[in-house]
């Protein structure tokens, strides 16, 4: 499977929408958020919000990527400009979701190479990844992209503890 980053464009409206359900009828609907109704009707204007992320001032600016396979979308990362507290804790630089029926294809691996030359253009030279230490699929993920581990750490005794890697984008 071919797998090229883009920006988010109206252009591939029917493909996310189609992921979007995907997502949805999984319970993973945060990147989205909660009005699936109001993405349908105006797609352009959640379109031109998920590009405003790169540029807001009020937050840590974000840059979103789609990735395309055959013109469908097959995932979604992104990438953060700079860590603030809860990042360093949370979520670090990048994120990223497979669409469920692309899982265990390689679609976030693919991702995350493609995704590190583009943090460096954005003047990282070391992005932060986290995830839990029972996602094995993100781990796999993480160190074939050269993740070197420098910490788990347990946030919450409810919830599995939290791993960081490090990844140099030079």
């Amino acid at each position: 499977m071919r797998i090229h980053l883009v920006r988010p464009a109206e252009t591939y409206r029917e493909t996310f929408l189609r992921a979007l359900r995907e997502f949805r009828d999984e319970g993973l609907s945060w990147y989205f958020g909660p009005d699936y109704a109001n993405i349908e009707e105006d797609f352009a204007a959640f379109v031109a919000r998920k590009l405003a992320e790169a540029t807001r001032a009020t937050q840590v600016p974000k840059t979103q990527l789609w990735a395309i396979a055959d013109d469908q979308l097959v995932g979604r990362i992104a990438i953060h400009h700079r860590l603030d507290d809860a990042l360093r804790t949370e979520g670090g630089h990048i994120g990223y979701d497979t669409v469920p029926s692309f899982r265990g294809r390689g679609v976030a691996t693919e991702m995350l190479r493609q995704a590190l030359p583009v943090a460096r253009t954005l003047g990282l030279t070391e992005v932060l990844l986290t995830c839990n230490d029972t996602n094995a699929a993100s781990i796999r993920v993480i160190e074939a992209n050269g993740g070197e581990l420098r910490e788990t750490r347990s946030l919450d005794p409810q919830k599995a503890p939290k791993r960081y890697y490090w990844i140099r984008v030079s």
